[in-house]
């Protein structure tokens, strides 16, 4: 029986050769021995660290890379292929009226925002597909074979990721979620119904994208971990009833999971916001093991959810952002809360999602530094100046 991850890291031999990142996390989410559990986290606001600036952050940091390396977070990697519209749509400024801009967006769509201060959901204009025909054109940029999917320097890029000694994570895209934005959420909802045939017909080409693309990837260079993009849930549920999600779409993830699975990437995740515990049983029909980011405030905690699947889910996030936000005693409590989970295995936790920006720089420090006691994440010693 694997050893509990509260246990492991003091149970290896003295003697062994500390594990790398990459071991390390793989046997994490196997609920195997490990030192140390990886720190990872999921980015930020843009607004944040512009506000932790006046609050001491060095002037120097000023992107997310520039912040893991302060603050001692390890990283990802992730090939850039292109399982979406190729070619992409440009995102660009169409006009600027006043306090406001009209821009086109990666998706396509036409949107008015705010062009200072704190970016919040855009207006949207105009999507980029309206109905069977404005599909026909888009679909016209989902040739799965298209080598514009690989970079034109892919040559050199996969050598310097076969060198790379931090995680390796490879994308498969999106079934449900990158439609969402091509087409608007309550269109995407109600074409589920008015018309399941193109509803099926976007998931299909989706998946053949995906599927062509890892075909001609996986081969070339191992990974650790697998995952999408979906966000398609809000605080009650999934924009489609779990029934409508287990007949478009798992059968599309069971293809791209098995995928993945003969090539031993057996951590499979995706990105999806909001309650997901209505379909996390078909996510797991899918062949999607790993939930992040677990957003407690959405409705998707990790302690509920370990409860309730047992070791059948790994998990990755869930640490609710709101204890950070008031700072303290509550910070600590949040972590001993999830801390017995964390201990079982195969839970990786971070913030539930891009740290916002009324987090302060102080709390966020705190927040590290207690993460890495009470989790015994990361390394304790290294950049230990930057989170006191």
């Amino acid at each position: 029986m694997p050893i509990p991850c509260a246990l492991a890291w003091k149970e290896l031999p003295a003697h062994r050769t500390p594990l790398s990142l990459r071991e390390r996390f793989r046997r994490a989410m196997h609920f195997e021995a490990v030192d140390r559990i990886p720190n990872v986290e999921f980015g930020y606001w843009d607004e944040t660290l512009p506000v932790w600036h006046t609050q001491g952050l060095p002037a120097s940091v000023n992107t997310e890379l520039d912040a893991y390396a302060y603050f001692g977070i390890e990283r990802w990697v992730c090939p850039p292929i292109n399982v979406g519209v190729v070619p992409p749509f440009v995102d660009e400024t169409i006009e600027e009226i006043g306090d406001y801009a009209i821009r086109r967006t990666n998706d396509g769509a036409l949107v008015k925002e705010v062009r200072t201060g704190v970016r919040t959901i855009p207006h949207y204009l105009e999507y980029a597909v309206k109905d069977r025909a404005t599909w026909a054109a888009l679909k016209q940029r989902l040739d799965p074979d298209d080598p514009a999917r690989f970079p034109a320097d892919w040559p050199e890029l996969l050598d310097e990721y076969r060198r790379c000694d931090m995680l390796r994570y490879v994308d498969f895209g999106s079934m449900l979620g990158v439609p969402r934005n091509w087409m608007g959420f309550e269109n995407i909802a109600v074409l589920a119904y008015d018309d399941p045939e193109m509803f099926e017909d976007m998931t299909e080409t989706l998946c053949r994208v995906s599927c062509a693309v890892l075909e001609k990837l996986l081969p070339q260079m191992p990974f650790d971990a697998a995952g999408g993009w979906e966000d398609i849930c809000f605080k009650n549920g999934p924009i489609v009833s779990p029934a409508m999600f287990e007949r478009y779409v798992v059968p599309r993830y069971q293809r791209i999971t098995a995928l993945l699975r003969r090539h031993g990437i057996d951590v499979i995740m995706t990105d999806c916001d909001g309650n997901i515990l209505p379909i996390v049983d078909q996510f797991l029909a899918g062949g999607i093991n790993c939930m992040f980011p677990l957003e407690v405030a959405g409705g998707s905690d990790p302690v509920a959810i370990r409860q309730k699947y047992g070791r059948r889910v790994l998990l990755h996030g869930g640490v609710d952002k709101m204890p950070l936000i008031k700072g303290g005693r509550a910070i600590e409590k949040e972590l001993l809360r999830l801390k017995p989970v964390v201990d079982e295995g195969g839970f990786i936790p971070h913030v539930d999602h891009r740290c916002p920006a009324d987090v302060t720089l102080e709390n966020y420090k705190l927040y590290l530094r207690l993460k890495g006691e009470i989790f015994n994440a990361g390394d304790l010693a290294s950049h230990a100046e930057h989170r006191r």
